[in-house]
């Protein structure tokens, strides 16, 4: 792509006398150097990583968290028709190894606390089975979280009562999709990865906290002064059981 406009500006140096020379590639580096500044200033950023360089946000979180102000998008967990390992139940959920995977974030959301949390998931198998597997079966079905319309930023402002934190079980597209609505680009999320909101002075839009990878919890809660430590056999058993009762409506499993 480059190769001919570089041989072509060699040729024109060869013409030039040194002063001109020097005065072109002055104008050339200056050139690139505004053009990799420009790149910098106007690519959309990246979300935080609150178990990293966000670390300072954490404190806002939680506070937000108490007062009910936040919102957080949950990716699914890994889904089973994209790796080479066995499924929950059925071919289109998540795979039998994430419900460890699953029990983790049960127990750090639990560790932030659930008393004023409404849950909201797309109803498709694999975010259907996460829910299930974290939540204990308590979300509803919202067409809106897999079908990712370019309104999801007001779909979930529309959805969140005042003073209560919601949650959106869903997908990378839709995630992606929330992002750019905010002017973020990011990298896909991991399985499991939880992105956090918090509601604005701005009306219609939200302030950007950070995120979160599964594994990450206990690093970033503990730093804060809390732990988030492995659940009792009862709240196990109780998991298990709504998992073992997942059996969501399958529809078109596209690929979000």
């Amino acid at each position: 792509m480059f190769k001919a406009p570089l041989i072509s500006l060699l040729r024109r140096l060869h013409t030039l006398n040194a002063s001109q020379r020097k005065r072109a590639l002055i104008w050339s580096a200056g050139t690139s150097l505004a053009v990799a500044v420009a790149a910098l200033i106007f690519h959309p950023p990246e979300i935080v990583d609150l178990s990293e360089e966000g670390g300072h946000k954490l404190p806002r979180l939680l506070a937000r968290w108490e007062n009910g102000d936040v919102i957080v998008l949950l990716r699914h967990l890994e889904r089973c028709d994209k790796e080479d390992y066995p499924c929950l139940e059925g071919t289109k959920g998540v795979t039998s190894r994430s419900v460890a995977v699953g029990n983790i974030l049960a127990g750090s959301f639990a560790q932030l606390g659930l008393g004023k949390t409404d849950i909201y998931n797309s109803p498709l198998t694999r975010t259907a089975q996460t829910e299930a597997i974290v939540f204990d079966d308590v979300g509803v079905d919202e067409d809106w979280l897999y079908k990712c319309r370019e309104t999801m930023v007001h779909d979930a402002l529309q959805n969140k009562m005042p003073n209560k934190n919601l949650i959106l079980v869903t997908h990378s597209s839709c995630i992606s999709a929330f992002e750019q609505e905010l002017g973020y680009d990011s990298d896909t999320p991991a399985y499991g990865t939880s992105l956090f909101f918090s509601e604005s002075s701005k009306r219609g839009s939200l302030d950007v906290l950070g995120f979160l990878d599964a594994e990450d919890w206990s690093v970033a809660l503990s730093s804060q002064g809390q732990s988030v430590g492995q659940e009792s056999p009862s709240n196990l058993k109780s998991r298990q059981a709504a998992k073992e009762r997942a059996h969501p409506r399958r529809r078109g499993e596209d690929n979000i």
